[in-house]
């Protein structure tokens, strides 16, 4: 019985040792595939190409007699390697006649741009905030200047500074959750090209693929498309909104952050050591648990995001009807009214 056993798992072994090399070989030819990509200035990322890998591979695995669930998780696995492994490479650059970009920034995401560019072949020039000492030299051949901070009154100054002296037509991309109150001013100081961008990832991923990433075009869009296209082909999707939705969009965000605040952080602040010893009896490490998203935000500048959420009359309002939804909820939860409570979530 036990010969047996060794001869069958002998057999796995091999079998697992031949689709190491099938792998090995599908990378082989993703290589060359990027290779192509990259001359003809072609998306790493095609979903329909995977959409219809996919739907194939499930109807061979039921002919087969296999779990279609499962061929789909081994191939997204084998996919998304794949994008890591074509990533690794460097990306076609679409626009030569760029010969200076300048990073100015004080967080990561600043520094995740300039690797993206730099594996673009641009010339890239990265300044900390903190260390930035204004001196037109460092503006004067700069064709784009990307501003990544994280708000706050003093950097703002900073920045308006740093727009007054900004060449003409030089592509000014703003990296940032900057509301909206800022954007204003900032159109107003400088009418040159303004592109908002609202990345809808973290600065921690590996590769782009599938990520999106929010566009506004704020003045002259015909200067900055290159870009648009230089993004797509790291693989970020693009989702394009005009100043409106992306005005509505970073409310929603404010909003949830006041939700944040007041319910979520405030709360926990004062619970934060009872939770965690009951917690500790759960064996669910406290540390690990994401009670304290936007704490960051907050420290840095609570005032100006107070200022930003309620400049806006329609704000304030909303925050309003917000509290009172909330409010009905828990006289609801009060009085155990179930049916009225799941009803609320019911959408006609």
């Amino acid at each position: 019985m036990l010969k047996k056993l060794v001869i069958l798992r002998n057999k796995i072994d091999i079998l697992d040792t031949k689709l190491l090399e099938i792998i090995t070989k599908r990378l082989i030819l993703v290589k060359k595939i990027g290779e192509i990509k990259n001359k003809y200035k072609l998306p790493i990322y095609v979903p329909e190409r995977e959409k219809y890998i996919i739907q194939i591979k499930r109807k061979e695995a039921i002919d087969k007699g296999i779990s279609p669930d499962l061929i789909e998780k081994i191939l997204y696995c084998i996919i998304n390697e794949s994008y890591i492994y074509e990533q690794k490479k460097k990306f076609k650059k679409i626009n030569f006649n760029i010969l200076r970009i300048l990073i100015i920034s004080n967080n990561k995401m600043g520094s995740f741009f300039q690797k993206m560019l730099i594996m673009s072949d641009y010339n890239v020039f990265f300044i900390k905030l903190e260390n930035f000492k204004f001196n037109i030299k460092n503006l004067l051949y700069t064709d784009v200047v990307i501003i990544s901070i994280d708000i706050t009154k003093s950097y703002f100054n900073k920045l308006i500074n740093i727009l007054k002296k900004l060449p003409k037509n030089c592509i000014l991309i703003i990296l940032s959750s900057i509301e909206n109150i800022l954007i204003n001013k900032i159109s107003k100081i400088y009418l040159g090209p303004i592109l908002c961008l609202y990345p809808l990832f973290d600065s921690k991923n590996i590769v782009l693929i599938k990520k999106s990433i929010l566009c506004c075009f704020i003045n002259k869009p015909k200067y900055y498309i290159w870009f648009i296209k230089q993004m797509e082909i790291w693989g970020l999707k693009i989702k394009n909104i005009n100043i409106t939705q992306y005005n509505h969009f970073l409310f929603l965000k404010s909003l949830q952050y006041f939700s944040t605040l007041i319910i979520y952080n405030l709360f926990l602040l004062k619970k934060k050591k009872p939770l965690k010893k009951q917690l500790s009896l759960l064996s669910i490490p406290f540390d690990n648990l994401n009670f304290f998203p936007l704490k960051n935000f907050f420290l840095k500048d609570l005032k100006l995001y107070i200022n930003t959420i309620s400049f806006s009359k329609n704000n304030k309002k909303n925050i309003k009807k917000y509290l009172n939804y909330m409010n009905n909820i828990v006289n609801l939860i009060k009085k155990r009214k179930i049916e009225e409570i799941i009803n609320i979530f019911h959408y006609n």
